[in-house]
């Protein structure tokens, strides 16, 4: 009888075992899935999940991304900003947590994303170039594309204020070059916000902030720019004050000449903008040694459009008639680069 119950418990001691086992074999599997997912950053988890509702299901949209949204949220309430100089788009879903994206994942393909980050309420895409945001909403989804300047443009233009924030450039009683810059490129905006042309023209500041010199020279290739101009006010070397005036146009001298270059897209510049304001024309000047010019793909031209060690100049340049006329002048420089087949 003995010897009954104890091949009774064994066999029974046995099963317990073997089922333990199983329990903690499959709790160990979900733990692997777990700790690989922990693993995993947004952009692998894009990937995933996508693989993973491909298999279960029949996913359809011809849109890059799709994302499905809470209930009765409507097109105006999903907030998508578009830092250009930075390639960084961020779309914003009020009132829901960073869960929410794994139990409602992002769904789509990866084409022209560096990086993706998702927390409470912000998706952020970092993506490889310029592109121009394209969303939509329908049945319950947000369904978003990435369309490149070529796309949407018949031109690009890349405009730069120089300096700005912590770097002010020449400062001269208490008039800081960033402001002046800044403010010629906001009248120069308005012209080419009123252009009926389809021109995409894409700013690297329009503030006072101060992006990386990468950050600026980069912007031209990121969009795949057919000219680039940057902005700026001269002042003497020993920037002491001085009778020496006028206007001058760097261009990348190490480039070919020919054709429509950096050298020739400077000489229309130079030639606009004194040829509307009167400003002396000092010539054309080597710019290579500018990080901004030697490093852009673009044609690029960096105007110095009068020298704060002027005082004539300097009360010229902080007048915003004369702003206005020198944004005119290189408005006129664009349009007349952009005829010749920039």
């Amino acid at each position: 009888m003995e010897e009954k119950i104890l091949k009774i418990s064994s066999l029974f001691l046995t099963v317990m075992i073997t089922a333990a086992l199983v329990v903690l074999s499959r709790f160990s599997v979900v733990n692997r899935k777990e700790a690989k997912h922990e693993q995993m950053s947004d952009l692998q988890m894009l990937a995933y999940y996508t693989k993973q509702a491909e298999e279960e299901e029949d996913i359809t949209f011809r849109q890059q991304l799709r994302l499905e949204l809470p209930p009765d949220m409507a097109e105006d309430e999903v907030i998508i900003q578009n830092d250009y100089v930075k390639q960084l788009v961020t779309i914003q879903i009020p009132g829901v947590e960073k869960d929410y994206f794994s139990s409602h994942p992002l769904l789509g393909r990866s084409d022209s994303i560096d990086d993706l980050y998702m927390e409470k309420g912000v998706i952020e895409i970092t993506l490889d170039a310029v592109y121009e945001v394209k969303s939509t909403v329908a049945d319950g989804y947000l369904y978003v594309d990435f369309l490149t300047p070529q796309q949407v443009y018949d031109k690009v233009i890349v405009i730069d204020a120089g300096h700005g924030g912590g770097a002010p450039g020449a400062i001269k009683q208490e008039i800081m070059e960033k402001d002046i810059n800044l403010a010629i490129v906001l009248e120069l905006k308005e012209l080419l916000d009123q252009c009926d042309r389809n021109i995409g023209v894409y700013y690297t500041r329009t503030e006072d902030i101060n992006p990386t010199f990468d950050q600026r020279a980069q912007l031209g290739a990121k969009a795949k720019a057919n000219l680039y101009i940057s902005v700026h006010s001269n002042s003497t070397t020993d920037g002491q004050m001085s009778e020496y005036n006028g206007t001058e146009v760097m261009y990348d001298e190490m480039k070919e000449e020919e054709g429509l270059s950096s050298k020739h897209l400077a000489q229309i510049c130079l030639e606009e903008v004194t040829g509307l304001s009167g400003s002396k024309n000092n010539g054309l000047t080597y710019g290579n040694g500018i990080y901004i010019i030697r490093n852009n793909e673009a044609p690029a031209a960096l105007i110095e459009t009068g020298f704060m060690t002027n005082q004539a100049e300097l009360n010229k340049l902080t007048s915003p008639g004369y702003q206005k006329i020198i944004a005119q002048g290189i408005y006129n420089a664009i349009m007349r680069a952009l005829d010749e087949g920039y």
